[in-house]
């Protein structure tokens, strides 16, 4: 099985394509998801690709697409952490990093337990 892709002459990986997408077969990703799969090729490289990051225009109805490939990307990483601990912590924080820049919150993030105190 060839598990890598070819999208406008640049390679990505068909597993990180998939999972983005959470399809089984590729047609053809969006734009920002592509974006992603860069990010997620090379987490080092995060850090040159905020700007680009930043700048994304996705629209209303691609958006809860967009955040659900984020925590696909969270999920995977927490069940294969110990295939390999620093590779799927960087995959796991390219995806948070990305989450809290578009959508200003993790929506898997662990909340404080509220005391009965508190709810007054």
């Amino acid at each position: 099985m060839n598990d890598t892709i070819t999208i406008n002459g640049e390679k990505f990986s068909l597993g990180d394509v998939m999972l983005l997408t959470g399809e089984d077969e590729v047609k053809e990703p969006k734009g920002y998801i592509l974006l992603v799969a860069r990010a997620l090729r090379n987490p080092l490289r995060l850090p040159w690709l905020l700007k680009e990051i930043c700048s994304l225009c996705i629209k209303e109805d691609e958006q809860r697409d967009m955040r659900l490939s984020l925590i696909r990307v969270q999920v995977d990483a927490e069940l294969k952490m110990n295939q390999d601990i620093q590779r799927f912590q960087q995959r796991r924080y390219v995806a948070q990093v990305i989450e809290i820049l578009l959508f200003n919150d993790l929506m898997l993030a662990p909340r404080e337990a509220v005391e009965e105190g508190d709810m007054e």
